[in-house]
């Protein structure tokens, strides 16, 4: 089962919060303002926007960055 899918991504970078954080909570990934994570970590929005840049991401680079961060919040213990 997947921890971390291409939602997850596209909420993350679409989230108008600068300081939004990706987080594991109770077994599902949510989207909250970086001074309410409380959970695992997996990235924050500034994290994705060095990669990807303000250029608009089609669905074949969300499933890349889906892949990866998934991979990140097994490699961290999800």
């Amino acid at each position: 089962m997947r921890v971390v899918g291409r939602d997850e991504v596209r909420a993350l970078l679409e989230s108008p919060s600068p300081d939004a954080t990706l987080v594991l909570v109770g077994g599902r990934c949510e989207v909250v303002p970086a001074e309410r994570a409380e959970g695992l970590v997996i990235a924050s929005r500034r994290d994705l926007k060095d990669l990807v840049g303000d250029d608009p991401v089609d669905d074949l680079r969300l499933g890349e960055l889906a892949d990866r961060l998934d991979t990140v919040a097994r490699d961290l213990g999800a």
